[in-house]
């Protein structure tokens, strides 16, 4: 069988990357050439959240889904772009371990753990908030010594710091989810054919091998030649957001802290005021909206992931056809959606949780009895889109 030669992007140095206008679009091809199927929102919102750990707000991030829904491949296709220096990586920690590790550092770092299951539990999740909203974590224990019982505080552990996991659950305890981005995985049938063809493919495919280290290069000038930035139309973005959420104070810092990143990363193309700092352009606003505008929505509960919002639209479908039950089985709703019961079973489970589906048959071990709930989908967009926030802006500056 003849083999397709696929060959890299031209061979950039890091003097030449760091000039390109839209480094983004460029990992995109990357990815794509090292065999990612789809859309690359996960690997691009990854790459930009790891940068923000070289600032004093790091983004946090959860990204939830099935498990083999490729949740961490997709995170490691965007975290491949920064150096390890740029974070800690551990698959789960018992309660307490973060702060007896000697010589760990997290300061200006993101801390990774490969499943919210191995997340500390207890005592231990506490810690981790406080790391990620204080930027400091303080702890005294208790020793045995010759005289006894004496306390001891231990070194203290020092941010700021961000976290990155990933889930196969539908949601995470309340006070960690309000400090991080949810992003739901893309389970629809698309997307699986995507990702097979892309298997296909790499059968018939030479290995090639990517030199990033220019990126990595990159990634230290952004840190020891660090500019402030200026967000001209921060302010607009804040009239224009809901107020019905506390969360959406800490949204808005993610937000915030995305579009800083990506107006550092293109600096050689933005703006400079007065007072040395780079000047965040439309440009930085309508790449983090496109990557972060579903997963705000999803949060604030102004939209839902599509999983969710196919099983309740597919039990309404299922009930306006002549039949003689009024309710609906996850057997009954998986043939009609052409999908795996599991995965059905999953987004039930989530659409029952919230309101929008309801089981008229509830139980171990009984078979569900799905209808319509008394929540409807919501539909609402959080963020202004680009066009909506630049008119205005222009407006006034006219």
């Amino acid at each position: 069988m003849t083999k397709e030669i696929y060959h890299p992007p031209k061979s950039m140095s890091a003097t030449e990357l760091w000039k390109h206008p839209d480094k983004l679009q460029l990992l995109d091809e990357i990815v794509k050439l090292q065999g990612f199927s789809g859309p690359t929102d996960i690997p691009r919102l990854s790459y930009l959240a790891l940068l923000t750990g070289m600032r004093d707000n790091p983004v946090s991030m959860v990204i939830k889904g099935p498990s083999g829904a490729g949740k961490s491949y997709g995170f490691n296709k965007g975290k491949q772009f920064v150096p390890q220096k740029a974070y800690e990586q551990f698959e789960g920690m018992s309660e307490k371990a973060l702060i007896y590790l000697k010589g760990l550092s997290l300061k200006n770092k993101h801390l990774i753990i490969g499943e919210a299951a191995g997340m500390a539990e207890g005592n231990g999740r506490t810690l981790l908030r406080q790391l990620l909203s204080e930027g400091s974590v303080r702890y005294a224990t208790v020793q045995s010594t010759s005289d006894g019982l004496e306390g001891r505080e231990l070194p203290q552990l020092e941010g700021p710091t961000g976290l990155i996991i990933t889930t196969t659950a539908p949601n995470l305890h309340p006070e960690d989810a309000s400090r991080m981005l949810q992003v739901t995985m893309v389970e629809s049938s698309e997307q699986t054919l995507a990702a097979l063809l892309s298997q296909a493919m790499g059968k018939n495919r030479l290995k090639i091998e990517i030199d990033l280290s220019s990126w990595h290069e990159m990634y230290d000038v952004m840190v020891n030649e660090q500019k402030e930035v200026s967000v001209p139309y921060a302010e607009a973005i804040a009239h224009k957001l809901p107020r019905s959420h506390h969360r959406i104070k800490r949204d808005f810092e993610h937000l915030l802290s995305l579009i800083d990143v990506h107006a550092l990363l293109h600096q050689t193309s933005r703006q400079i005021d007065d007072d040395g700092r780079v000047v965040a352009s439309k440009d930085d606003y309508a790449t983090v909206y496109e990557l972060l505008n579903e997963p705000l929505s999803e949060g604030l509960d102004a939209s839902v992931p599509d999983g969710i919002r196919i099983v309740v639209e597919g039990v309404s479908e299922i009930q306006k056809t002549p039949r003689k039950s009024t309710t609906v089985s996850q057997a009954e709703l998986a043939k009609h959606l052409k999908r795996d019961q599991g995965v059905v079973s999953r987004n039930v489970k989530s659409a029952i949780a919230a309101g929008y589906l309801k089981n008229e048959n509830p139980g171990q071990g009984r078979t569900a009895a799905l209808s319509k709930g008394e929540v409807e989908l919501p539909s609402e967009k959080v963020l202004p889109t680009p066009d909506e926030l630049f008119i205005e802006e222009e407006k006034s500056a006219t």
